[in-house]
């Protein structure tokens, strides 16, 4: 059985300034995923609640790919955009309607 030892097996590398920003890169590149593919349904659905929550003023927690990432933040929609499908957020974040994974309300 492969024992992997994590990060500890880069630790001695930290010493070397630029080997350090290398290694922090390349653990930055192991973090990112691959989008995952959200049906015409689930679109329909995310554009409903989208509305719903824009229209009420209500807060939710909106999942989204940004980059790589996977991000989750919770806040309220101050705008929606529909011929551009960006939604601005209270926190003046941009988020395009295709990048949006899920969305509670």
């Amino acid at each position: 059985m492969n024992k992997d030892r994590g990060i500890i097996k880069w630790l001695p590398f930290q010493s070397l300034t630029p080997t350090k920003e290398v290694v922090n890169q390349i653990l930055q590149e192991k973090e990112k995923v691959t989008k995952p593919i959200i049906s015409l349904e689930q679109q329909e659905e995310i554009e409903n609640l989208i509305m719903e929550a824009f229209y009420e003023q209500i807060e939710a927690t909106i999942t989204y790919y940004y980059q790589g990432y996977i991000i989750q933040e919770t806040t309220s929609i101050s705008q929606i955009n529909q011929v551009s499908k960006k939604i601005i957020l209270k926190n003046n974040h941009i988020i395009l309607f295709n990048q949006i994974l899920k969305i509670v309300l």
